[in-house]
């Protein structure tokens, strides 16, 4: 406690609500009247005469108090506090000391060392002669050594700065730095490239390509070769085109092929290779996918079926008759087999004058490949549309039609459309004389790589081998 300036009553530095800060000192009033007083009129500093500090002389001046409503001009001061020149004082007062390490203000008395403690909930303070303040000037704002508010700076500072090193030390290993530093040698990531599929060079047969027999042993072994390339894609490919001739090694790849596919469209086709090929596990095959859970699943099976003239898949096609949206496909496949149903629903389609083109077109194709002659003037208006002239090459060759030759030839240099045009042209004429056609192709296999050699090889096969590799798709 220590005595107001103006008045001498006794009050708490610490709890004063009319405190001032004069020439970095802190002084505090026992009110806002006295504060205002030493606004207008600061006393001197001198020393205070024995009398006034009795008890006695402190109450009588405690009691003379600043009138209300006089101005602070005409005021007069306390009794006890003497005026005049010399050195100003305020009374009992407070030196800030600025810390320059932690930014906190402290009383000069304050080392560090001292025995200041100050709680801010509770509003007292402890001290060994020095109390601490804020830079305000106000003492409510002073924060001791354990205060939350330092504290909790300081372990946000601790955070930041741990976050920097964590991501100087991610960069640092990311970018090989940290291996360099610990002394091992860094590791770059090596991604491995998927395996270079084998390029099998052909070069063309030492006798005259005049010679089909010669042309088709040649074929044969560049398929043979592409069976040992290490990509699977084209392992199936040759294995399947080759498997038109029957030979056991390509049947075997098909074979083990199908016991790892897990697909079921995949194993679709590996079986359907093998059934042309005459392998009963290839039809065998195909019927049990007739029975599958997915529709998709039971119409392909069905279809494959069908390619090969197996009545089999009959029951699951004329099915699809009467869903319209299935309608003109189901009629298409069974046209292979020439069932009646699909005929008829294929005529409807042709002669309905509400049909669209394209599903006209679709109809006259489905039953030229069932062996209809009467479609063929329609089919010869195909041969000059883009979009369906192969496919009514095709129906044409089944009707042994031979406007259809010159649009076949020359699709054996569309890689996509050589196997059928190839097996269409022996459709076309069985005793082709392919001497012509064989030219060309023998260049091509020297030059083309994995599958499209083996297309290559496979329209050879069918132009020049014997008639039964080319019975079916």
């Amino acid at each position: 406690m220590s005595p107001c300036p103006i008045c001498q009553k006794p009050v708490d530095p610490l709890r004063s609500r009319a405190a001032r800060v004069r020439d970095g000192k802190v002084i505090a009033y026992c009110s806002q009247e006295c504060a205002s007083v030493s606004d207008t009129k600061p006393t001197q500093k001198v020393e205070m005469p024995a009398a006034a500090a009795k008890p006695a002389d402190a109450k009588a001046a405690a009691k003379q108090t600043p009138a209300k409503g006089v101005p602070a001009s005409k005021r007069t001061p306390a009794t006890g506090i003497p005026t005049g020149t010399g050195s100003l004082e305020s009374g009992p007062v407070i030196e800030i000391v600025h810390e320059p390490a932690s930014g906190v203000v402290t009383s000069a008395a304050d080392t560090r060392t001292g025995s200041t403690k100050a709680s801010v909930r509770s509003g007292r303070a402890e001290t060994d002669g020095a109390i601490q303040i804020a830079e305000t000037g106000m003492t409510d704002d002073y924060i001791g050594f354990d205060d939350e508010p330092r504290r909790g700076r300081g372990l946000l500072i601790f955070l930041v700065l741990l976050l920097l090193v964590a991501g100087a030390g991610a960069a640092a290993y990311y970018m090989g730095f940290l291996d360099d530093m610990l002394g091992r040698k860094s590791k770059a990531v090596v991604v491995t490239p998927p395996p270079t599929p084998t390029i099998v060079e052909v070069a063309p047969p030492d006798a005259a390509v005049d010679s089909p027999s010669v042309t088709v042993d040649h074929a044969r072994e560049a398929l043979r070769t592409q069976l040992r390339s290490n990509a699977p894609r084209v392992q199936r490919v040759a294995a399947a085109a080759l498997s038109r001739t029957g030979d056991p090694e390509a049947i075997s790849v098909l074979a083990a092929a199908l016991t790892k596919e897990t697909s079921d469209v995949p194993r679709i086709e590996l079986a359907y290779a093998l059934a042309r090929a005459g392998d009963k596990r290839g039809s065998d095959g195909l019927v049990g996918f007739l029975g599958a859970a997915r529709r998709d699943v039971r119409a392909e099976a069905a279809r494959r079926l069908a390619l090969l003239g197996d009545p089999r898949a009959v029951p699951v096609l004329v099915e699809y008759l009467d869903v319209s949206q299935l309608r003109l496909g189901a009629a298409e496949q069974l046209a292979y087999l020439a069932e009646p149903r699909a005929i008829a629903e294929l005529d409807k389609v042709l002669k309905d004058p509400k049909s669209s083109q394209d599903d006209q077109a679709r109809a006259a194709i489905a039953l030229g490949l069932a062996g209809r002659k009467d479609v063929a003037p329609a089919l010869h208006k195909l041969l000059e549309d883009a979009r369906f002239n192969a496919f009514a090459a095709g129906a044409l060759a089944v009707l042994h039609d031979r406007s259809a030759h010159p649009l076949l030839v020359k699709q054996l240099e569309i890689p996509s459309l050589r196997v059928n045009a190839a097996r269409s042209l022996r459709k076309l004429d069985a005793d082709l004389d392919a001497s012509a056609l064989l030219r060309p192709l023998v260049a091509a296999l020297a030059t083309e790589k994995d599958t499209g050699q083996v297309q290559v090889a496979e329209a050879i096969l069918l132009l020049a081998g014997p008639i039964a590799w080319s019975a079916h798709e």
